[in-house]
């Protein structure tokens, strides 16, 4: 979906843009302002309304067609990255504007009975008299949301930005996106350090500073292909200890940090496991902190069962409240009172004791 700009020197006031030919042989003409300068009172920027615009006789030969990409169902409860695009027609000049405006406003009944769900949804008064506000410069998207952005947990917020990073993506000046709450820090933030405004859009490298979470590391999601998670965390993925079955294979790192294994399965992160001690929680726990310590953090949260043939262990299974999570949990392993092993991943999955051993063929 990323292309090429026709000049990285362009103004962000002057920026063409091309529909997928195969689909759409319009044109599609992008004119967009700094986002510093585009906060306005007037009706048109007020919170968005569905529209899907009508041709007319007058606007027929300005016509756009442009592409909204919403999170498809069922797909989207497992993959994140899972989108379906509809088409929207406007005589707009700001069609990335109104393409983003659209994936808020939702899709239409129809739409929805054709597989596709809401990707985002927003709450409370704009701080800047509009749903939000957008840049286009050197690549870079810049999304600024000026209303509270309502989420049900992680694979919310994951779904969203993939539905939003998709819609911009179809025009070729756009290679990566920085989404910013109405304050003005990164949408999805699970590090607390912005490292979005850092990285001017591109996704952090998985190095040791990144963080597990129940649905992945760092940059890299559960649900990614091998060659997505490669290019998201910078870092090649590799076979490791291929499984005879196949169907389930363990992938590392090519580099730094040792001790982060994947498992994939039928061509997907299905798992994430740690064995370094360079690697932390999102709230905090790592190797070889001591079962107390883990207990604290994650609270009523935590279901604790006894490691199969050991008396010395034990499985903490942090198990998440929301709905849009239920599939994910974050496993810790322990002997002698300690961790030795944490993972992260999907069911059932997350759950096999010998690993890909578990997979049988169909």
């Amino acid at each position: 979906m990323t292309g090429t700009p026709a000049s990285l020197d362009s103004s962000p006031e002057e920026i063409e843009h091309s529909a997928d030919t195969k689909d759409s042989p319009e044109k599609i003409a992008e004119k967009e302002l700094p986002s510093e300068s585009k906060q306005s009172n007037s009706p048109e920027d007020r919170p968005t309304k569905q529209v899907v615009q009508p041709p007319s006789a007058s606007a027929k030969q300005t016509l756009k067609n442009v592409k909204v990409f919403f999170p498809k169902t069922p797909e989207s409860a497992q993959d994140f990255t899972a989108v379906k695009p509809v088409w929207r027609t406007t005589s707009s000049e700001g069609v990335a504007r109104f393409a983003l405006e659209q994936l808020i406003a939702g899709p239409t009944t129809q739409e929805r009975q054709n597989g596709v769900t809401a990707a985002i949804q927003l709450s409370g008064n704009s701080n800047c008299g509009r749903d939000f506000t957008l840049s286009i410069e050197r690549g870079v998207a810049r999304v600024k949301f000026c209303r509270d952005v309502v989420s049900a947990g992680i694979g919310d917020d994951a779904r969203a930005q993939s539905a939003i990073e998709a819609t911009l993506k179809q025009f070729s000046t756009v290679q990566s996106v920085v989404l910013l709450n109405k304050n003005g820090d990164c949408l999805v933030n699970a590090s607390g350090d912005n490292r979005c405004l850092g990285s001017l859009g591109t996704q952090p490298k998985l190095t040791r500073n990144s963080q597990l979470a129940i649905n992945g590391i760092g940059p890299v999601n559960i649900g990614m292909t091998v060659e997505q998670a490669s290019q998201a965390a910078g870092i090649q993925l590799v076979p490791f200890k291929p499984n005879p079955n196949r169907i389930c294979d363990y992938y590392k790192l090519a580099g730094e940090p040792d001790g982060v294994f994947f498992m994939v399965t039928n061509g997907r992160i299905a798992r994430v496991d740690i064995e370094t001690d360079d690697i932390t929680t999102v709230s905090g726990a790592k190797i070889p902190d001591p079962e107390e310590s883990v207990q604290s953090l994650y609270g009523g949260n935590l279901q604790v069962s006894r490691l199969p043939n050991s008396t010395e262990g034990h499985f903490l299974t942090f198990v998440p409240n929301s709905n849009s999570d239920r599939n994910f949990r974050l496993k810790f392993a322990t002997k002698r009172g300690r961790v030795t092993t944490m993972s992260a991943g999907q069911l059932p999955e997350i759950d096999y004791i010998e690993g890909c051993l578990d997979v049988r063929p169909d």
